[in-house]
């Protein structure tokens, strides 16, 4: 007598899977949505800081004419800001890193509509595969390359950071009567030095997380 076939078969989807998919594929998307709305949210507030600083060092500036109180309100002020932007910098990272679980997670079900429903594989614009983390890799008009991490939100941070170090740099060092060039330079490197951790760091983390999430529908098998 001839055995059947042990083939990989879906199984019957019931009304109580449905719905638990569909749930799962809401929630996927609402903390997709509530951490792009709190990256926003801390960045706008950083940016925001940053601006009332620049402004204020402005207007200390002008009254002191350059002179001590300028200096020791640039010293205390931007150590400050730099703080908050590292702060701002990590959860911003963590916000990116569970978006793109999310987004893995979004794509295994996306998979699972199309094993039961293959002929609406046109009509679905995004990846059915987890191994893709970006849409617009999804969509075939985006390849990563080097220059990714200066795109993202906290690539932005690790920008506005460093410009804030090289900034303290460079007036910790006018405050002691350096010369013009050698404050300017040690900003530069300090600046420099700082893009370099921040971005190393990034670039760590998504590395980390992607080493972290198993594949299991890989677009090209094996």
């Amino acid at each position: 007598m001839e055995q059947p076939k042990n083939e990989h078969l879906p199984m019957e989807l019931s009304s109580q899977l449905v719905s638990m998919i569909t749930t799962e594929h809401y929630n996927l998307q609402t903390g997709r949505a509530m951490t792009i709305s709190e990256a926003n949210g801390r960045a706008s507030l950083f940016v925001g800081a940053v601006s009332s600083g620049l402004i204020a060092l402005a207007f200390v500036g002008q009254i002191s004419h350059l002179g001590t109180a300028f200096y020791v309100f640039s010293l205390v002020v931007l150590p400050t800001l730099f703080f908050m932007g590292l702060i701002t910098f990590e959860r911003v990272l963590q916000a990116g890193s569970a978006d793109i679980i999310y987004a893995h997670g979004i794509n295994r079900i996306r998979h699972l509509y199309l094993e039961y429903a293959p002929q609406m594989q046109p009509y679905f614009i995004l990846s059915s595969h987890d191994d893709t983390s970006l849409p617009m890799e999804s969509l075939g008009t985006m390849r990563r390359s080097r220059w990714q991490v200066f795109l993202s939100m906290a690539g932005m941070m690790a920008v506005l950071n460093s410009v804030l170090a090289g900034s303290f740099v460079g007036l910790l060092l006018a405050a002691f009567t350096f010369p013009l060039w050698a404050s300017t330079s040690a900003g530069v490197v300090a600046f420099l030095v700082s893009l370099f951790l921040h971005q190393r760091y990034q670039v760590g983390q998504w590395t980390r997380v992607g080493r972290n999430l198993p594949v299991l529908f890989p677009s090209q098998p094996g």
